[in-house]
């Protein structure tokens, strides 16, 4: 048994899915967390996604903004952040402090149409300093969009960086005193997202993992997302290749084995491509996967096969 995958979710506190859409993902991150919450690890589960809700697929209500028990389940807990209920949370937690920000960045900061990503991200960076779990899987977005989430932090603490710094500067010329306070607020948010940005990378604590299926566009897709995120300075451990029909279920039907052999020219395609990255296959089920009893078939495939 290959346990190269198993291996890495065990041994990394913060396991990232992600994926052109449609790939399963989903699936991917949702039968991890069962999987793991199986064996006695204490595990969160947190849907980035906001055309996602993992309440379908452990077929049960999860918040969207409080942390949700999962019943069925031993260990495991679950959030689904939604990014129009996430900007209610980022604005209370500025509370104390928001005057000092907008009149420091402007009104902007919480009245832009970024504002909900950014407080989708304030939320999911808070995760990223967890001392309560075990384990945190995160469902995240479809590539482009996840890319432009990790880019916030590297865009958002330099342009901290850059209002500290003018304030400075400004004062200075002026003459005027610094609200040291107001700057110090500031230094903390910018420590607070420098370190998430260094926990993403660290691959002692992370492993980002990309789901697709072997066909075109989810490979060109792949490979983009690859090369982007390496420009972040993570590195994608593990390529989940989903819905490969397994041979011994052609038996004859032309159709099947015509949608194989076309699946076994991108599983070549995929090898050499990506040829230094761990990659584990996962069949084509007969049915759609949604609750616990599918999701621990489906981590079988993954983890124990």
């Amino acid at each position: 048994m290959d346990t190269t995958l198993k291996r890495l979710v065990e041994d990394r506190k913060f396991l990232f899915f992600g994926g052109k859409g449609g790939v399963g993902k989903t699936t991917m991150a949702a039968a991890t967390a069962v999987w793991l919450a199986d064996s006695d690890y204490d595990t969160l589960i947190v849907a980035t996604d906001p055309t996602v809700s993992l309440s379908a697929i452990y077929e049960q209500k999860i918040g969207e903004t409080d942390i949700t028990k999962i019943d069925i389940v031993k260990n495991l807990c679950g959030l689904n952040i939604n990014p129009k209920k996430a900007t209610g949370i980022f604005q209370k937690r500025l509370e104390g402090m928001m005057q000092s920000f907008t009149s420091l960045l402007g009104s902007e900061v919480t009245s832009t149409p970024c504002a909900e990503e950014m407080a989708a991200f304030d939320q999911f960076v808070s995760f990223l300093q967890d001392n309560q779990y075990d384990h945190v899987v995160f469902d995240t977005a479809p590539t482009g969009h996840t890319l432009r989430e990790l880019s916030m932090p590297f865009d958002w603490s330099g342009y901290m960086s850059n209002q500290i710094k003018n304030r400075k500067e400004v004062s200075a010329a002026l003459g005027l005193i610094d609200d040291e306070g107001m700057l110090d607020n500031l230094r903390k948010e910018k420590e607070r997202y420098d370190q998430a940005v260094k926990s993403l990378s660290d691959e002692r604590l992370s492993a980002f993992n990309l789901v697709l299926l072997p066909e075109k566009l989810p490979i060109e897709e792949t490979a983009r997302a690859v090369d982007d995120l390496a420009r972040f300075g993570i590195r994608v451990q593990t390529l989940i290749v989903n819905e490969v029909i397994p041979p011994e279920v052609l038996k004859g039907n032309w159709f099947l084995e015509r949608r194989r052999a076309t699946q076994e020219k991108y599983l070549g395609e995929i090898a050499i491509r990506f040829n230094d990255t761990p990659r584990r296959d996962i069949p084509l089920l007969e049915t759609d996967v949604y609750g616990v009893e599918k999701l621990r078939k489906v981590a079988r495939f993954l983890y124990e096969q």
